[in-house]
């Protein structure tokens, strides 16, 4: 009889839950803006997060607050140990959302966190902050959405929140 103790496998499609606060103001936003792409709020959010992680436009605006250097598809965004820490307060009630994510785009959202230097949970709230009023990036993430792209009631949703008209 052996009795090793082994590490467990572990599945590849493993799941982590990332619950991020918000104002409810953001939650509602939120909400009906995945009402309108016709898909639960959860899959609006991680999309949100994980094209936000990889989109040049939303790292961007991180850079201001990038205290190490971030990684993302081929490019390196510089940090610096004195830049301000990112600090998030709400001046309103807030709320939660659950998120779940693939553990290779939780990883992804952790390395992106130790370069912000605060949590998984305050990255996912900013990215989902940054992504929703950007109309560049959110004219890009409606373009994604084969099944919108010709859906006039969301076109003038982003029309009536961003100014942006979507072709």
């Amino acid at each position: 009889m052996n009795n090793e103790v082994g590490e467990r496998k572990r599945r590849s499609d493993k799941k982590v839950d990332v619950k991020p606060t918000m104002s409810v103001t953001l939650k509602q936003q939120l909400y009906d803006f995945a009402e309108l792409c016709n898909e639960p709020v959860k899959d609006t959010a991680e999309r949100l997060v994980v094209m936000g992680m990889i989109s040049p436009i939303i790292i961007q605006e991180f850079c201001k607050w990038l205290r190490r250097n971030y990684t993302y598809n081929s490019s390196i965004a510089i940090g610096y140990a004195e830049r301000p820490k990112l600090k998030l307060t709400s001046q309103s009630e807030t709320g939660k959302v659950s998120i779940r994510l693939k553990i290779n785009d939780y990883d992804k959202l952790s390395e992106l966190a130790y370069a912000l230097d605060i949590t998984p949970t305050a990255t996912a709230t900013m990215l989902i902050r940054l992504t929703t009023r950007d109309p560049e990036f959110m004219q890009y993430f409606i373009n994604t959405l084969n099944k919108v792209n010709d859906d006039q009631k969301i076109k003038d949703y982003v029309f009536n929140v961003w100014g942006v008209h979507i072709k």
